[in-house]
């Protein structure tokens, strides 16, 4: 009897172990899910902020390089003296020519920004305050007083210097990046009016969305929208995200993201911070991350009244099945314990929780190997260790803001192994690709730890020097085709020499990321033009 209620003692208190360690796991696996959330959401909070800023800033170099054009510079300063002449508001007669004048001269470039860089605004506005002078993305329409609505374009104006930010117009809300225009007028320099370029928040989805494959909608307060836009505007370019919502949806990455959503009222008075939410839909399971959008006056006037939110939505389907999978193993772990050993429960527990988590570790090792090993595969080319065609191009942009930014010097180097076709033809392929090895083994040993070089084709490679000017990056290529000269590849019995063609040219810190290729593939043209095993450039 004695034994008999020892064993129902014991029994009970490994049965309340067990619940209570049940009990934990579930929360402990809650909060585990809950925290993954939570840093999924702050890794799309941190991937949206940096888009924007690389937005903003393509927008104001656009601007900044319309503003330092002479031409620009003169057809807007006859534009506002023919304004001044001729009264104000719209103008008369003189104004209407000057006006079209400019138009003629920025109008091919306002397609060619369109079409290469998402661009949906390019507007000239003259100072003080903010009136209309030239819409070129909407020529007809001009003449109006923005001062209460457009305060980017004051600030910019009265503070003479070049901002960016998100603000609401009679015609388009946009991403802008503006900056004051100068022209020459006797002798001394004077201050004309404002440059504003800018883009939609679909082209800040569409790039995010590319990247992430999360789906993201952008909302705006309607009491904004009728404040600051034209009724027709509204009607054209934004619609309701329900009929009954008091909000509109500026943009949306894919319009099935509207049959989750129906109401802005459960985003209200969540103001200061990001929140996440799990909404489902039928079998679906998402991840609803959201977070207050502030115009330009909020952020630089020190108001707090949003205008907006935008919202982001991840598909955690397979998250939430994994969880609930686990759980249910730990459940049947925890049943199996109770009944084979109770009284070593404890001890078994200690054991089951000691080989989860190696298994655990284990499987997240597996996870960052994997992750490392497909990282790798999506830079780098596999047969020359080198960059491929599409990271190359990756590093080159951001190597070109950051030395337009810091006004430093950078040079390619375009180079292509000459008569490699018939290196191919009469040794083999095998043969080719020991060329290219060896071609990508000396890049590799000439280029300093500053430098990156990459694979641009079959037997074309790509070097890029920063903070390097023509001079040194000349040097530098000549040291390169010394070098191949020297190089021997063996064929069975044969020795196989090579030379290369190589074209240099230095970036101007204006042109595009493709127009800077094409002027190193010119160059390589040149080269090989000239007879191969050359360089062009110098």
């Amino acid at each position: 009897m004695k034994n008999r209620k020892l064993f129902l003692i014991l029994t009970l208190i490994i049965l309340i172990s067990d619940l209570l360690f049940v009990s934990i796991n579930y929360f402990a696996s809650e909060r585990s899910l809950k925290n993954n959330l939570d840093r999924n959401a702050v890794n799309l909070k941190n991937a949206y902020d940096l888009t924007l800023s690389l937005i903003y800033e393509n927008m104001l170099q656009m601007a900044t390089y319309l503003a330092n054009q002479p031409q620009v510079q003169q057809k807007f300063l006859q534009g506002k003296r023919a304004l001044e002449y001729e009264g104000g508001d719209s103008g008369g007669p003189e104004t209407q020519a000057a006006r079209e004048a400019l138009y003629d001269e920025v109008a091919g470039g306002w397609k060619a920004l369109m079409q290469q860089f998402d661009v949906r605004q390019l507007h000239f506005h003259l100072g003080p305050g903010s009136l209309s002078f030239l819409r070129v993305h909407s020529p007809q329409t001009f003449g109006d007083r923005m001062d209460e609505l457009r305060h980017i374009i004051v600030d910019s104006y009265n503070k003479q210097k070049s901002l960016t930010g998100f603000e609401l117009g009679r015609v388009y809300s946009g991403l802008r990046g503006v900056t004051p225009v100068w022209a020459q007028e006797q002798g001394s320099k004077t201050l004309v009016g404002v440059i504003e370029v800018g883009t939609s928040f679909q082209t800040l989805l569409d790039k995010i969305t590319r990247r992430t494959g999360v789906e993201m909608l952008v909302l705006l307060r309607d009491e904004l929208v009728h404040d600051a836009m034209w009724q027709e505007s509204i009607n054209k370019r934004i619609f309701k995200l329900s009929p009954q919502s008091d909000c509109y949806v500026e943009a949306v990455s894919d319009a099935r993201v509207l049959d989750l959503l129906h109401d802005c009222r459960q985003f209200k008075n969540e103001t200061d911070t990001f929140y996440v939410h799990r909404i489902s839909r039928g079998d679906d399971q998402y991840a609803l991350v959201h977070f207050p959008l502030y115009d330009y006056q909020a952020t630089t006037r020190g108001n707090d009244h949003q205008a907006g939110m935008i919202v982001i939505l991840t598909r955690i389907t397979e998250m939430i099945a994994e969880h609930r999978h686990q759980l249910w193993v730990n459940l049947i772990y925890a049943a199996v314990g109770f009944a084979v050993i109770e009284w070593l429960l404890y001890l078994s527990l200690n054991l089951v929780s000691s080989r989860l988590k190696q298994v655990i570790d284990d499987q997240t090792a597996k996870i960052h190997e994997l992750k490392d090993y497909y990282k790798s595969l999506s830079q780098i080319d596999g047969l020359s260790g080198l960059y491929n065609h599409t990271h190359f191009n990756q590093r080159l942009q951001q190597e070109m803001i950051r030395s337009s930014r810091n006004r430093q010097a950078l040079c390619l180097l375009m180079c292509d192994i000459d008569d490699f076709k018939q290196i191919n033809d009469q040794y083999g392929h095998l043969v080719g690709d020991k060329v290219i090895m060896g071609i990508s083994k000396l890049i590799r040993q000439t280029v300093r730890a500053s430098d990156f070089a990459g694979r641009y084709g079959g037997e074309e490679f790509i070097i890029a020097l920063p903070e390097t000017g023509i001079e040194d990056a000349c040097v530098m290529a000549r040291r390169f085709l010394d070098s191949v000269r020297q190089l021997e590849s063996q064929a069975g019995e044969a020795v196989v020499k090579v030379s290369v063609s190589v074209g240099v040219v230095e970036w101007g810190g204006v042109v595009p990321l493709e127009t800077f290729i094409k002027a190193a593939d010119t160059a390589l043209y040149q080269a090989k033009q000239q007879g191969k095993d050359r360089l062009a450039g110098c």
